[in-house]
């Protein structure tokens, strides 16, 4: 499941909202730091998809280690590197992240990141309308 989701950022929203059941909530708890929202459901995200991966494209990840543990649940961490368009920067992050699956869907995503390595991608006000900017639909 994580391999997948992890191929999925890279083709595109469609590809990772498929992978996420339709009550599908998906978190990122550092996120309010940037401006940016925490708490998503599968529309909300569908549409931050839409904004984050065209900032970020083609991004690498490595170092992909699962824990699958009990209760449907799976642990993840991963590194991932992509240069940034608008700034031309190399973008640096280590992932932590919590999947809850229900029938082979993600029903819960909650990932950790490091908010001060979001800086390569400019200040709070680029970052947020990267992420929320409505036009890249």
């Amino acid at each position: 499941m994580v391999q997948n989701l992890l191929e999925a950022f890279n083709l595109g929203t469609e590809n990772v909202l498929e992978l996420f059941h339709e009550d599908a909530i998906i978190e990122y708890p550092y996120a309010h730091s940037l401006g940016t929202p925490s708490k998503l459901d599968k529309t909300q995200y569908g549409n931050y998809l839409k904004g984050a991966l065209a900032n970020m494209p083609d991004i690498v990840f490595s170092q992909v280690k699962s824990y699958p543990s009990q209760n449907h649940v799976v642990w993840a961490e991963f590194h991932g590197e992509v240069v940034i368009p608008s700034t031309n920067q190399l973008y640096k992050q280590d992932y932590v992240a919590r999947i809850l699956l229900k029938n082979g869907k993600i029903i819960h995503y909650k990932e950790y990141w490091n908010p001060l390595a979001v800086s390569a991608m400019g200040d709070h006000k680029e970052v947020n309308k990267m992420f929320n900017d409505k036009s890249k639909k």
